[in-house]
Formats: C-alpha cells, structure tokens, sequence
C-alpha cells in the first residue's frame, strides 16, 4: 500500500470527527511516512511500519470516546433545575425574539409589496387617463351635435374637446401600453432579484 492509499482509507474511515481534527491525525501520519522514507525506508514499508489504516482509525475513535466524559446525574438536574428557574428569562428572551422576527418579516413584506405599487403607479396612472379621455371624448364629440342647433360655437368648441380627448386617449393609450411592456420586465427583473437574494440566505443559513 503507498502513502496516498494508506491516507485516503484512513481519512475515509476517520470521516466522523471534525474537519480540523481530521486534517491533524492525517498530517500526523504522512509525517511519519516521510520520516521512515527519509531514513531510508521504501513507501511500502514505511506504510506497513506505521499499521494498518483500521487499526489506527479505531484507535483514534476510541481515544475520542474516552476524552468525552458523560454528563453525571447530579448535573443534569442541576442544569434542568437552571433551566426552570430561568424559564421566565429566557422565555421572555424567546418570546421578545420571536416578534422581532415576525416584525421583521412583516415590515419585509410591506417593503416589497410597496416596491411593486410604486412599480406600477405610472402605467396605472395613464391608463386612469387614458380610459377619462376616452369617455369624455365619447361623449364631448355626441352631445356637440344637438348644440349646434342652438350655439354654434359652442358646438364646436365642445366637438374640438372631444376631438382633443380622443387624441389624448390615444396618446395615454399608447404610452400605458409602452410603460405596461418595460414595468413587466422591471417586475420580472425585481422578483428574480427577490428569489436570488432569499436563496441565498437559505445558502448561507445551512
């Protein structure tokens, strides 16, 4: 067995401790084959030298075993009877901690949706007057026809006023509809903007 055999076995087989007590216990034992190497001996041997991958894992995971010393009964009912009496702390903490949260959240929320109101405030508003111009064109230009008869000028004037409503209307129409396309692409942008960024705290949180 060669050296980076004999690591790659044992770092498997040591997988359940921590990274960094891991990278130890690994580094430990490629030193010691570099040694054996350095004095002389072939990476075969000084592999065999050293044992077997199992055999030093499973002494290692004992040793692990044995450092971590078990709660005794006398202090889980000291830490059980702390736990109690602070319960009206540290529920009150809990409890302060939860509404900040909920706030929290509820104030996000708001933002966004007053993000996606202030988005669409224009095309709205020029849809509102878009659809004013178009009755008032509708009806400005109608009614202009039975006062002619009576005040001719006036006739005109109101028919000039539906006609210039109707112009407008077209105009808002036109824009509501420009303003409509470029704020859907704005939205779909803000709302890809939105999932990337709580995905990433999804991320950083796991």
């Amino acid at each position: 067995m060669n050296k980076l055999t004999f690591l790659a076995r044992l770092e498997k087989l040591l997988k359940g401790l921590p990274k960094k007590e891991r990278e130890t216990h690994l580094s430990y034992y490629q030193e010691m084959i570099d040694d054996a190497m350095e004095d002389g001996c072939t990476e075969e041997e000084a592999v065999r030298r050293i044992g077997s991958p199992g055999e030093i894992a499973e002494q290692i995971l004992s040793e692990q075993e044995t450092t971590m010393k078990p709660v005794s009964a006398v202090k889980k009912i000291i830490i059980t009877l702390l736990l109690i009496i602070g319960s009206p702390l540290w529920g009150s903490i809990l409890l302060a901690a939860a509404a900040l949260a909920t706030g929290l959240l509820i104030t996000a929320l708001m933002l966004v949706l007053c993000a996606y109101i202030v988005i669409w405030c224009l095309p709205v508003a020029t849809g509102a007057l878009s659809l004013s111009c178009l009755m008032l064109a509708v009806v400005s230009t109608i009614g202009a026809f039975p006062i002619f008869s009576g005040n001719a000028a006036l006739g005109v004037l109101q028919f000039g006023t539906g006609i210039l409503s109707a112009g407008i209307f077209i105009l808002a129409g036109w824009l509501t509809l420009f303003l409509g396309k470029y704020f859907i692409s704005v939205t779909v942008r803000f709302s890809r903007w939105l999932k990337h960024l709580f995905t990433r705290k999804k991320e950083a949180i796991a």
